[in-house]
Parts: structure tokens; C-alpha cells; sequence
């Protein structure tokens, strides 16, 4: 009798190991197939949408504000510094500010295909920026002048500039119009904003009974007011004021880019080019004043000129970068300017003059390049003609 309820109690405990076996073969087994494939591919949207969702954060969390702390204050009884026609005025600004922001972000910016090529084929290569007969090595087309492979949509984006995480979209020919425009639109409602909250926190200090007459006092109350009793406010307030500096920073590099008929990833070619230029003409000049006058200038040829032999010297001037489909945004062609070393020390190069942007048509012409671009001009023109 005993033998046998021995012999049970150790089959059970024999089931029960290998149901505890069972079950933390089974955990793991879950976790590694039906959570973590969850959990990565929550982590790839958030990751993707970071951007946009710290935008509607601090963006949309700060009118939330405005409306909630700074309306009562604007529409109280003892304010009569700023005008109530601003609480209109605040709802056309707020509306304005995100039809501006979704406009940008769901506006193409063109994306060049085979189908496509001939829509966008619209600019000679400069053969400096951007070399003739080069394949994108990922999308297995021709580059076009001015174009980019963007590594986060995995597209070929004409007159590439940039790409925009608070957009989640890449800033190319068709939509770069909508793209200043919100850039315009964010910077003025900021600059609106701190100066409306401004005033009522200033009409607060003139009302207020700690009125003092000296100007540091009257610092000294506006500071106490702001944080005692509207913290929250001012916080905004300071954080509009901040982007304010930022954006019109932001938006005058680009009026600056437009009117030269550059993009933001040529601009930053163009500066390697100067320093190349500059670098290397400093070079020359010490070479031409040495006294020893034994170094020697390895070609009179202008690098700047336009012909066969000018562009066949560029490119032994200049390594060319030849990427993997990763990396094809950077595009063959494009220059490192990392000069590549010669076997002798003293061989100096004639630079010549900087080469001019090809691009650049003056200010009125490249402004409407902006707002109307060539593609699309080229696109009207073919369904007028069908």
C-alpha cells in the first residue's frame, strides 16, 4: 500500500516537471514569437513618427494652453491692453497653423521613377554636384541632376533639399513651396503668440497694485506675477519666444538657398567646394612666394571651365563616392573633396576661379522655380495639349 502511493506521489511529480518544463519552454517560446514581433513593431512606428508626435506635443500642447490659461485672461473684465478681435484672430491663426503643417506633410515631393523620368529630367548636370551617366544603384534608374535616393521612404526625390522629421517626409521639388510656407506660417505664430501673451502679462503688471514706479521693480512684479500665478503661461510664452528665434533663423537660410536656386543638400556640396577652392589657392600663393621655387603646378587647366578636359581633371581632383544601395544618397559624382594625395609632396594644383552655380537664374527666376516648378509646369502643359 505504501509502495504504491509512493509510486504515485512520484508520477505526479514527474507530471508536474514536465508541465513546469512545458510551460517555461512555452513563455519564451510566446514572448520571442508573438510579443517581441509586437514590441518591434511598435517601436518602428514610434521610431518613424517621433518626430510628428513631439511636433503635436509641443505644438498643439501649447495652444491647448492658450486657450485654456491665456483666453480667460485675454476675455477678463480688467484687461484692456490687447484687443478681444485677437480671440478671433487666434482661432484663423490656429487653423491656418494646421492646414500649413498637414499640406506639407501629405504633398509629394515627387518621386522619380522610369514611368516618371521624363517629368523630371528637367536640369543639365553641372558635372561638379552632379555627374552625367550615373545609375542609381538601389533603384536601378538614371540620376537625374539634382536628385537624391532618401534612404528613409525609398525613393529617388527630385531637387532633393532635405528630409523633414516633424513631416515624416522628404523636402523635393513638388512639395518644397508647401514647406516654406509652413515654415513661414509656424515662424509669424510664434512671433504672434509670445507678443499677444506678452502684452497681457504686462497689462497684468500695470494693473497690479505692487506697482512701483522704477523700472526694476516693475521687472521684479511682472516676474512674480508670471511665476505665481501663471507658470504654465509663461513656460509657453518662453518657448514661443525660443522658437520664434529658431524658425526665423531656419526660414532666412532658406529665402537665402532660393535665392541663389540651391537646395540644402547642394548648399552643403557648395561649401566643400569653397573650402576646396580656398585651401587649395592658399596652397598655390605659398608655393608661387616660397623661395625655393622648386614646386611645381601640375596643370594650368581651369577646373572651373566647362570643357571635356576641365571635367576629366575635376575628377582626379576629387574623390567620387560610388554608394551601396544603404548609402546611394550619396551620390556618385558627389564630391568628398578629400584631394587625393600625389606621389610628390611638392606637386601644387591651379585651381582656377570657383565654379558658378548653373543653377542659379536670379532672384525672380529662381523664387518662381520655387512656386511653380518645372515639373509641374511641364505636367500642366502636357494634359493641355491632350
Amino acid at each position: 500500500m505504501n509502495g504504491t502511493t509512493i509510486n504515485n506521489f512520484n508520477d505526479c511529480n514527474n507530471n508536474n516537471n514536465e508541465k513546469n518544463q512545458s510551460i517555461k519552454q512555452t513563455i519564451p517560446q510566446y514572448l520571442r514569437n508573438v510579443i517581441l514581433p509586437e514590441v518591434i513593431q511598435y517601436e518602428e512606428i514610434l521610431s518613424k513618427n517621433f518626430g510628428r508626435l513631439l511636433y503635436i506635443i509641443f505644438v498643439y500642447g501649447s495652444w491647448i494652453i492658450i486657450f485654456t490659461k491665456g483666453y480667460p485672461l485675454l476675455l477678463s473684465k480688467n484687461q484692456s491692453h490687447v484687443p478681444l478681435y485677437h480671440e478671433q484672430i487666434g482661432y484663423i491663426v490656429f487653423a491656418t497653423c494646421l492646414a500649413s503643417w498637414v499640406t506639407a506633410s501629405y504633398v509629394s515631393p515627387g518621386n522619380v521613377t522610369r514611368e516618371t523620368l521624363h517629368r523630371y529630367d528637367n536640369y543639365p548636370h553641372d558635372n561638379l554636384l552632379f555627374v552625367e551617366h550615373q545609375i542609381c544603384q538601389t533603384l536601378q534608374i538614371k540620376k537625374i541632376a539634382r536628385s537624391k535616393y532618401d534612404k528613409y521612404t525609398h525613393r529617388h526625390i527630385p531637387r532633393f533639399d532635405h528630409y523633414c522629421i516633424w513631416l515624416k517626409s522628404p523636402i523635393g521639388e513638388e512639395n518644397y513651396r508647401f514647406f516654406v510656407l509652413f515654415l513661414i506660417v509656424h515662424a509669424m505664430t510664434c512671433c504672434y503668440g509670445f507678443s499677444i501673451v506678452s502684452r497681457l502679462f504686462w497689462g497684468m503688471m500695470l494693473n497690479s497694485s505692487l506697482l512701483t514706479p522704477t523700472f526694476m521693480r516693475q521687472v521684479i512684479v511682472l516676474v512674480y506675477i508670471m511665476v505665481t500665478e501663471h507658470i504654465i503661461l509663461a513656460c509657453v510664452n518662453v518657448f514661443m519666444f525660443i522658437m520664434s528665434v529658431l524658425l526665423l533663423a531656419f526660414l532666412g537660410f532658406h529665402l537665402y538657398i532660393i535665392s541663389n536656386n540651391m537646395t540644402t543638400n547642394e548648399y552643403f556640396k557648395w561649401r566643400k567646394v569653397w573650402k576646396w577652392y580656398e585651401w587649395e589657392s592658399e596652397r598655390q600663393s605659398q608655393s608661387l612666394s616660397s623661395s625655393s621655387g622648386k614646386a611645381i603646378l601640375k596643370s594650368e587647366v581651369n577646373v572651373s571651365s566647362s570643357s571635356s578636359v576641365a571635367i576629366q581633371h575635376r575628377s582626379k581632383i576629387f574623390d567620387t563616392v560610388v554608394a551601396d544601395g544603404t548609402h546611394d544618397e550619396e551620390v556618385a559624382g558627389s564630391t568628398t573633396l578629400n584631394t587625393r594625395k600625389d606621389n610628390t609632396e611638392n606637386t601644387i594644383i591651379n585651381p582656377g576661379t570657383i565654379p558658378k552655380n548653373i543653377y542659379n537664374l536670379g532672384i525672380v527666376q529662381n523664387v518662381y522655380e520655387v512656386i511653380f516648378p518645372r515639373s509641374r509646369r511641364k505636367l500642366e502643359s502636357r494634359i493641355k495639349t491632350i
